[in-house]
């Protein structure tokens, strides 16, 4: 009969419907505030500073120092080994090296005078009066050798450096000769008594 409707077996069957899934709101989906910077961005001035001072450094007053005395030291070696490789100080340096300087020995020689002078007036009290002259002697040997010194090196170098100017060449050459032949820079390159030969054979051509 038609009062009552079949049966709907498939709508038995079906499955009560799910809810729709709640998005849940995570701390991370929550939108952040923008942040203030605590450092300000350096201007240009500021980071070419900074980079400056990297590169040269803030030094204390004595760190100053000691860069400014090693700069000078450095300054006079450079410069003293340019004077020393001069070719006519070098011809100075074969010469004084290349022979027997009274000067090389004087300080020792008036150290022993003085010394027997004053140790001698106890024991002796004549020798005081003959140490004068011992001391004269020696200047006289003294003065002479420097004479001959100078006038042999004063012909080399008129010969073989003709436009070179004599001054200050005495005084090198003093400096050279009363030095101790062990303490001398640069160091003796020819034999003490050696013929003097110049150019040296080590020279370069």
């Amino acid at each position: 009969m038609g009062l009552f409707k079949p049966y709907d077996q498939s709508a038995g069957n079906k499955a009560p419907a799910q809810p729709d899934p709640v998005q849940s709101t995570t701390p991370t989906d929550v939108p952040r505030s923008p942040t203030k910077k605590t450092i300000p961005t350096p201007t240009r001035k500021q980071a070419e500073q900074a980079r400056r001072d990297r590169l040269q450094p803030v030094l204390t007053r004595k760190q100053s120092k000691v860069r400014e005395r090693d700069a000078r030291y450095k300054a006079q070696n450079e410069a003293m080994a340019k004077n020393h490789a001069r070719p006519h100080n070098v011809l100075i340096r074969d010469w004084i090296d290349g022979r027997w300087n009274i000067t090389e020995f004087i300080l020792p020689v008036m150290l022993v005078v003085f010394a027997v002078t004053i140790g001698g007036a106890y024991f002796l009290p004549a020798l005081t009066l003959v140490a004068p002259y011992i001391m004269w002697g020696v200047i006289g040997v003294l003065v002479l050798d420097i004479a001959l010194m100078w006038l042999g090196l004063r012909k080399n170098l008129r010969t073989f450096f003709p436009n070179e100017p004599l001054k200050g060449k005495l005084s090198y050459a003093l400096s050279r000769s009363m030095m101790m032949r062990r303490s001398r820079i640069p160091p003796p390159r020819v034999k003490r008594g050696t013929r003097f030969t110049w150019p040296h054979p080590e020279d370069p051509r």
